[in-house]
């Protein structure tokens, strides 16, 4: 096929996706096209298009928004477990200690295309139960753990993996619900790992000093049973796919999307830094001085901040694209990133984190708005499970290279200038990305 008509084809397939186009108007049944180059469908969903708003369909973000607060913004909240583990487990370095966070990120992606796969062929709600139950029964364990291997077993593979069986799911069904105000959607969902990693280190720093580590955990463990509870009972899916494609692993279809993959590599490219500052914050504070009652507060500012960016760039992307504003936040999350290491007072530092939380903000927000513009509707559960496989191996080794960093420099200069220079890096990879969906370089996507 021409490359001009490849290019018209995928810009009409996102004006119907978006509603930018003026002269779409949506059918009775929406074909999903599995090939965008070769034009055929592989299944359909019978459906008269989604409701883009009503009661059920903001019920079903609310529940998005608990099972991000539980999973995501458990694991945004680690930055106060580093700090805390580096002085009571024994031998523990701090790029030891990074792999709990980073086995926790990378395994909320990584059963993705598993559990992306199942909720596409609606295998849904027994899967999300079961996985609650473990996240839950997890949490608890935490409190006997006594060693770094318990923590990685625990905090890392089991609560890591029970939340990927819960984060990519629950993500998938959104583009049911919303079309025209899916950015916005997702953006409100996003708030709940936002809210997790703001309100949890508060919480946890504060009971520690009340009623020690374990009951702390413990406590941890309920208000994630409470939001499970709440999550199992509001999400669900709004459409059944047809059978014949339930079966179907579109893993070529994936491999031979030339603007899919090329997104796909940006952002696995930006999981090596994006998150290297918050998981460093709270220990760069105490490393100029700030007293560990008082440093936890960077990490609260960067989280709160990083609701707002979330938020603004779900709203900022309906109306300029997802792309145009992915890749805006992204240039200026990996400023902040070099900057961060020159604030040398609290003041600084958190005026950077609140800077650096707005920009990173977006990428929880439009990661998956992203992919569900690039894929049609039937296959956004196996496309962002088939992404996560790729995301999950940046987020497993990104801090820990940040902290090997940081011991062998001994400062926190060349770990900004590491994460910036990912994201930078990523940047490329999503402008590029956009052209090929897009067909040219200027206009909305």
């Amino acid at each position: 096929m021409p490359q001009n008509s490849s290019s018209e084809s995928k810009k009409e397939l996102y004006d119907q996706e978006t509603g930018s186009s003026k002269d779409v108007t949506p059918a009775p049944t929406v074909m999903a096209i599995s090939d965008p180059e070769k034009g055929y469908a592989e299944g359909e969903i019978k459906d008269s298009g989604p409701p883009d708003g009503g009661f059920a369909a903001w019920l079903v973000v609310f529940g998005c928004f608990c099972g991000g607060f539980a999973t995501l913004g458990f694991a945004n909240a680690f930055g106060i477990f580093q700090s805390y583990y580096e002085g009571v487990i024994p031998g523990a370095t701090q790029s030891t200690i990074a792999w709990i966070g980073s086995l926790q990120y990378c395994l909320i992606f990584l059963p993705g295309f598993v559990a992306g796969h199942m909720a596409d062929r609606g295998l849904f709600k027994l899967p999300l139960f079961i996985a609650s139950v473990v996240l839950v029964a997890s949490t608890f364990l935490i409190a006997e753990c006594k060693t770094l291997w318990q923590l990685i077993l625990c905090q890392g593979f089991a609560i890591g993996g029970s939340a990927g069986f819960i984060f990519i799911p629950s993500l998938s069904i959104v583009p049911q619900w919303f079309d025209q105000r899916r950015g916005r959607a997702y953006g409100i969902a996003a708030l709940g790992s936002s809210l997790g990693g703001t309100i949890l280190p508060i919480i946890i720093r504060h009971l520690m000093t009340e009623v020690g580590f374990k009951w702390t955990v413990r406590i941890l463990a309920f208000i994630v049973l409470a939001l499970m509870i709440v999550f199992n009972l509001t999400i669900r899916p709004r459409v059944s796919i047809a059978k014949a494609d339930r079966v179907h692993v579109p893993v070529k279809e994936f491999l031979t999307h030339k603007a899919f993959m090329t997104y796909v590599a940006g952002v696995t490219i930006v999981w090596l830094g994006i998150y290297n500052c918050l998981a460093f914050l709270d220990v760069s504070a105490q490393r100029i001085g700030v007293s560990e009652s008082i440093s936890v507060y960077t990490l609260v500012a960067a989280n709160a901040a990083s609701g707002l960016g979330r938020v603004s760039s779900g709203f900022l992307g309906e109306r300029y694209g997802v792309f145009n504003i992915f890749i805006l936040f992204s240039i200026f999350s990996a400023i902040m990133s070099i900057i961060w290491p020159y604030a040398h007072s609290f003041a600084s530092l958190t005026t950077v984190a609140v800077l650096y939380g707005i920009s990173s903000g977006a990428f929880v927000s439009l990661l998956p708005a992203g992919t569900s513009y690039l894929m049609p509707k039937h296959m956004i559960g196996r496309a962002l499970g088939f992404s996560g496989i790729f995301m999950a191996l940046g987020a497993l080794v990104g801090n820990p290279i940040a902290g090997q960093i940081l011991i062998s420099t001994g400062g926190f200069n060349a770990v900004g200038g590491w994460a910036g220079a990912t994201v930078f890096l990523a940047v490329f990879f999503l402008i590029m990305a956009r052209r090929m969906a897009l067909g040219h370089w200027i206009g909305k996507f």
